[in-house]
């Protein structure tokens, strides 16, 4: 079999755990492939290197990316430079899908090489014609939600439901004991995790809040402990914001934290899925630039919800509190009612959305790679 050399672009962490996870399995049906481009941590692990480091292209929302628009470019042309030099058999762009477009198209322009989108770039929620277009510049799109696919054929959009790989990491059932004894938590203590997101702009708009949530709990519930989670390579320490005793900062370990917790308050993104699969009763929280917002809220945004569990379910199953409803007593007020009230059809909904997002077909991937290299 002819050797296959894949190039990626992967813009953040939860894109490089995707893509960490399908290295390993391109590996195993194809053991002499290569792997070039751009990768996060988990990946280089994989045995592939980066052209940079990810964090280089770590922004959101819509005015960031333009206040860091020159730095974005250059990058990219880089990292397009070094593809079309690489001659690869296949591009793989890892969600990101505005940042992976513009390299997809440029390389349909230039190669033979087929391009995919792993991670369907989110046209139901936002801008539904541009859908249209993806036949011009990709070859297929692996979709990690089990309605994309019915809404691709319908476009004659190549596609295949892939699962989500989170859902195979995480069990139907957590033994909430079992990660308790394995994080060393006391077993008399409620655990809430707190997780106010990777980015500069979300522990701007998130950390302080969280953490006066906690602080309000230091007299009137001394049984509550509050979890931090950041990841590994935040460089906020323990000491630098961290002022009572009721709150403790774990590192670069979010799925066994909230697989232990009791309760959660979390940041909009792919946490909300990975707080839904830990089963834990949780509220969603989100607050980012004015202008960012006014533009998404009012313009762009078509669903009713931003967390994922709601938009799985298209129904609301977990609170969100979002942009002006980010107040300290509002979260107060969502975290005693998940406390004080039984939580057991939001976790039946949590077990239902489960099994819909697992595929356990060893083929996914590698059917698709075997079609468009014949």
């Amino acid at each position: 079999m002819k050797k296959i050399k894949f190039a990626f672009s992967v813009g953040e962490e939860s894109g490089d755990f995707l893509g960490a996870q399908l290295i390993n399995n391109l590996k195993k049906k194809y053991p002499d492939a290569s792997f070039v481009g751009l990768a996060g941590n988990l990946m280089q692990k994989e045995g592939m290197e980066s052209l940079f480091p990810i964090n280089d292209l770590s922004v959101m929302g819509l005015i960031d990316p333009l206040i860091n628009l020159n730095r974005l470019l250059r990058r990219r042309k880089q990292l397009v430079d070094f593809i079309l030099e690489e001659q690869p058999e296949f591009f793989i762009g890892i969600d990101s899908p505005s940042f992976n477009a513009g390299i997809a198209k440029r390389i349909k322009s230039k190669t033979n090489t087929k391009t995919i989108q792993y991670v369907c770039p989110q046209f139901w929620a936002w801008r539904k014609g541009r859908v249209k277009r993806f036949k011009k510049y990709l070859d297929h799109i692996y979709s990690i939600f089990p309605f994309e696919e019915k809404l691709l054929e319908n476009e004659n959009m190549s596609s295949n439901f892939t699962g989500h790989p989170l859902a195979e990491h995480f069990e139907i059932d957590i033994n909430k004991e079992k990660f308790k004894t394995k994080l060393s938590f006391n077993n008399k203590k409620i655990y809430i995790a707190l997780l106010p997101g990777s980015r500069k702009s979300e522990l701007k708009n998130h950390l302080k809040i969280l953490e006066e949530v906690a602080n309000s709990y230091y007299f009137k519930n001394p049984n509550y402990h509050f979890i931090v989670s950041l990841t590994e390579e935040n460089s906020l320490s323990e000491n630098s914001y961290l002022k009572k005793e009721n709150i403790s900062l774990i590192k670069g370990n979010t799925r066994e934290v909230l697989k232990a917790c009791d309760y959660a308050i979390v940041s909009s993104g792919t946490a909300t899925l990975e707080a839904m699969l830990s089963k834990t009763p949780f509220c969603v929280i989100y607050k980012s630039n004015p202008i960012s917002n006014f533009l998404i809220t009012n313009i762009l945004l078509q669903l009713d919800y931003i967390s994922l569990p709601n938009i799985l379910a298209n129904k609301k199953i977990v609170p969100e509190l979002r942009q002006g409803d980010l107040k300290i007593n509002k979260v107060i007020e969502e975290l005693d009612y998940l406390i004080d009230n039984s939580n057991e059809l939001m976790i039946q909904e949590f077990k239902a959305l489960h099994q819909s997002l697992i595929n356990e077909n060893d083929n996914k991937f590698s059917k698709i790679i075997d079609k468009l290299s014949s």
